[in-house]
């Protein structure tokens, strides 16, 4: 009979005694959806390279810092890379952050040039638009937004990482949503 994978927490336990394979094991679990949350957040591919890859230091350099009483390993790794992407974000703040669209219409060219492009286009245009609407969003429902509908996370789970109750997400993804409509129809993209 195969073991279960180890918990996240004896990953971090395994960590701290020098456990390549468990530090492999933690980045191939979060790597992806860390890099997601600070692609949203941020916008930029690049920051969000950097964001997640700092994050993983951290973890190396003192992978003791880790409290379970305070919330989940997941948690804390979106709080570290939280935490470095507002600090980045500041550090860039004269430079405005732009979502990459060039890549994302090299790639629908690329992926298939039988689809009619046209139609294509328009995708990547009302992504652009709820790219640029969600940016502009003041952080808290940014945060809000990207945990939960793209990223997926419950209620409970993002309260967790913001360090706030389940009804404050609720509230602030409801607010979220109604601004993004107001925006997102006063800027022509939905009808």
């Amino acid at each position: 009979m195969a073991e279960p994978p180890p918990t996240d927490q004896q990953l971090l336990r395994q960590l701290a005694r020098g456990d390549e394979p468990a530090f492999a094991a933690l980045y191939q679990r979060y790597q992806g959806a860390l890099y997601r949350f600070v692609l949203h957040m941020s916008g930029n591919s690049a920051t969000a390279e950097e964001v997640t890859q700092e994050t993983f230091m951290v973890v190396i350099a003192n992978p003791k810092n880790y409290d379970p009483a305070k919330g989940s390993v997941a948690g804390y790794l979106f709080g570290i890379a939280r935490n470095l992407t507002r600090r980045s974000l500041s550090d860039t703040q004269s430079q405005n952050a732009l979502p990459i669209v060039d890549e994302l219409i090299e790639e629908i060219v690329d992926s298939n040039e039988d689809l009619d492009l046209l139609a294509e286009l328009s995708q990547a245009e009302s992504l652009e638009c709820l790219r640029k609407a969600v940016l502009a969003l003041p952080e808290q429902y940014r945060e809000v937004v990207v945990l939960c509908e793209l990223e997926e996370m419950t209620y409970p789970e993002a309260a967790a990482l913001l360090e706030c109750s389940p009804g404050t997400i609720a509230s602030r993804l409801h607010r979220a949503r109604a601004i993004l409509k107001t925006r997102l129809q006063g800027q022509g993209c939905t009808r």
